[in-house]
């Protein structure tokens, strides 16, 4: 997979974090060269955000958090 911003190459990955005692993480993509992430979330908001949707979706509110 190339990188749609810099044309690089992709590497899946699985990213990670702890947030307020609350372990989370997702899978997406990241570019080796110029660091871009892409997973289902952001193509989803870009995808709203060029059919001229007003308001796209947090991490959160897709996981059914506040």
């Amino acid at each position: 997979m190339r990188c749609p911003k810099c044309g690089g190459l992709m590497s899946f990955e699985e990213f990670m974090s702890v947030t307020e005692g609350m372990p989370w993480s997702y899978e997406g993509w990241r570019c080796v060269y110029c660091g871009e992430i892409i997973d289902a979330l952001i193509l989803y908001n870009r995808l709203r955000a060029k059919t001229g949707e007003e308001e796209g979706v947090a991490a959160g509110a897709k996981q059914g958090k506040k």
